[in-house]
């Protein structure tokens, strides 16, 4: 949900959020679209800068791991957004979604290797959610929770798919949950295409938190 409640502004302006003597729930959507970075808090700015890089960076890697075995990178739709909540919204979705991606995939993973990739990349998803989850003034773990959910690869598609156009003759974003050297190469295709719909997302929306 967006953040229009009275404590979400009161926070942003606590913080050093811009615009306070027109707070953007006020403001036409072209106007926030031009206020851009100047419309929150100058600490998410650092934040969501790292976490493109972070994304970039997953690419590079799970690529790099997987080789000639890497899927190509799909085409997207739907992923630049018009406003700052807008962006803030669909964030908040694609990292806690790429949390419960990895932690249901982990049990499945055969190559110790490959798991330990996996968890290292797990943890920093986690770190951008929690950001996120508290830029939307919202608990750092979905619904206060003390432990994260597993996702199966068919939430993760719900949740995600609708913003891929096309797989450009990669394998399906799915995976077996019987543990396999082969499946773990499907499972790492999985989690690249997870990872460059961040990529794409963040690189398409940098306008929000400009260098």
């Amino acid at each position: 949900m967006l953040p229009t409640s009275q404590q979400a502004m009161s926070r942003r302006a606590l913080l050093g959020g811009g615009l306070a003597a027109a707070p953007l729930a006020l403001l036409s959507q072209q106007q926030q679209a031009d206020a851009g970075i100047v419309a929150y808090f100058p600490p998410a700015m650092a934040v969501f800068r790292s976490i493109q890089k972070h994304e970039n960076a997953h690419v590079e890697f799970l690529v790099s791991a997987l080789g000639g075995a890497a899927r190509p990178k799909p085409t997207f739709k739907n992923l630049k957004k018009l406003t700052y909540y807008s962006f803030l919204s669909t964030a908040q979705a694609l990292e806690n979604t790429g949390v419960g991606a990895y932690l249901g995939a982990a049990p499945i993973i055969q190559s110790k290797a490959y798991l330990a990739a996996a968890g290292s990349i797990a943890t920093v998803e986690a770190r951008h959610a929690g950001a996120v989850n508290f830029f939307q003034d919202t608990p750092v773990t979905p619904n206060n929770d003390d432990f994260d959910t597993p996702l199966t690869a068919e939430q993760v598609v719900a949740a995600a798919g609708g913003f891929i156009a096309n797989l450009n003759g990669g394998p399906p974003v799915t995976y077996s949950t019987t543990p396999s050297a082969s499946n773990d190469i499907a499972i790492l295709n999985f989690a690249l295409a997870l990872e460059y719909l961040e990529a794409e997302f963040y690189n398409l929306n940098a306008n929000f938190y400009p260098a």
